[in-house]
This record gives structure tokens, sequence and C-alpha cells, in this order.
């Protein structure tokens, strides 16, 4: 897998690269949304962990900015925050990302939602 993480706390990336890097991933951290968007139009991500409240641009603008780009699979997209509420996790669910995580975010639970999207995308294509 190749995950980007957009997250401006230094400390929060840095562990969850560590923990996706120990299951053999690929990770590239990212510190503000500006970056983040200049990397989705050049790379391809399987998965990109961004935080809701980033500098330049937040995690919505790039959420948008993927979900405009035409994939064979979509990457799975996740808005990482400290908003914990239902409104705020129902209003980035309809703009399209496939997760929603409040911080401190747990890592292992972030993976069991990228690998079920992976699962369920490889059972809707062998329909």
């Amino acid at each position: 897998m190749r995950i980007l993480i957009a997250e401006d706390n230094p400390v929060t990336a840095t562990y969850i690269r560590t923990v996706f890097e120990r299951k053999g991933w690929l990770v590239d951290v990212v510190l503000d949304g500006a970056r983040a968007i200049e990397q989705v139009e050049k790379e391809r991500y399987d998965a990109v962990l961004v935080d809701w409240i980033l500098p330049r641009y937040d995690g919505i603008d790039v959420l948008r900015t993927i979900r405009q780009q035409q994939y064979e699979i979509p990457p799975y997209v996740a808005i990482v925050t400290v908003v914990d509420s239902l409104p705020a996790k129902q209003y980035c669910l309809a703009c399209g990302a496939n997760g929603y995580f409040t911080k401190p975010i747990d890592p292992e639970a972030v993976i069991a939602s990228i690998e079920e999207y992976y699962r369920n995308v490889r059972n809707v294509a062998q329909q």
C-alpha cells in the first residue's frame, strides 16, 4: 500500500507513519494542504489520511481534489480531526470521505478500515 499522510503535527504524523511502515506500507508525509494537493495530483496513493484543519488548504479541499480525479479504483480517503461530533462526521462522509477518525487516532482502526475498503473493492470487482 502507498499512503499519504497530511498532518501538520509532526509528532502525530511520525507516529502514524511508523505504524504504517511496520506494516510494510510505503508512506509519504506532508505538513499542509497545499503540499497534499500537489502530491495527489502527481502521485497515485492507495490511501490518504488528511487532517481536517491544515495550513493553506483544509482536508475537505484535499478530499475534493482527490474525488475530482479519475481512478480505476478511487483511493481510500479518511479525515482525521479533533472535532468529535456526528454532524461533522456526516458532513465529511457526504463530501466523499471513506473514514472519519478523531484524535488521538488509533492507527490499527485506520488500517482495519483501509483493508476493509479494499476487500470490498475486490469483492465488487469479482461480481
